[in-house]
């Protein structure tokens, strides 16, 4: 009876700890993506912001979220990733560049929301992405992706790199949907 106990208790907490997923809030401002076939094979991420953002003391840290985000999103579609920095240009090889420029957000650290809980407030992101033909230059589209953790889901709302995770497998789906 204490073994079943302790079971139900161990496969609470492991339940408990995975966190809720991250939302995200999805809009098109343009038609449907159209990524030529050999553009689906590469992903370029580069990322930028307004002033507010970029500025922020938590810039670089966020923008490492980013990177690290689109990573395993891309590799689980089959894809190729980079990170550019500075500039977004098309560099003449085949892929799809996303240009990501950031409104707003808020940066929550996992340490920082099992730390503080609730205290620690919201994580947010407030996101525009241009998709861009890597070889061409030419606009695919863009979209917008925004997602906000909710106090009320406690220290289990999802922290930023939750969000991004989220964001990124959209945008991956997004340029391999037909």
């Amino acid at each position: 009876m204490m073994q079943k106990r302790i079971a139900i208790v161990v496969c609470a907490a492991a339940v408990a700890l995975s966190g809720c997923a991250a939302e995200v809030v999805k809009g098109s401002t343009s038609a449907p993506l159209h990524v030529a076939p050999e553009a689906r094979k590469t992903v370029v991420l580069n990322v930028t912001g307004s002033d507010t953002s970029t500025k922020s003391k938590d810039w670089e840290a966020f923008k490492g979220e980013w990177r690290d985000a689109m990573k395993p999103a891309a590799e689980a579609a089959g894809m190729s990733y980079s990170f550019q920095d500075g500039e977004a240009k098309p560099t003449g090889e085949p892929g799809t560049l996303v240009v990501v420029y950031i409104n707003d957000y808020r940066y929550l650290s996992a340490g920082l929301r099992y730390a503080v809980g609730v205290m620690a407030g919201n994580a947010y992101v407030d996101s525009k992405a241009r998709f861009v033909d890597l070889k061409s230059g030419a606009e695919l589209g863009e979209r917008t992706y925004n997602t906000t953790s909710h106090t009320i889901e406690g220290i289990f709302s999802p922290m930023t790199s939750k969000q991004l995770a989220a964001i990124c497998r959209e945008m991956v789906a997004d340029i391999a949907a037909q």
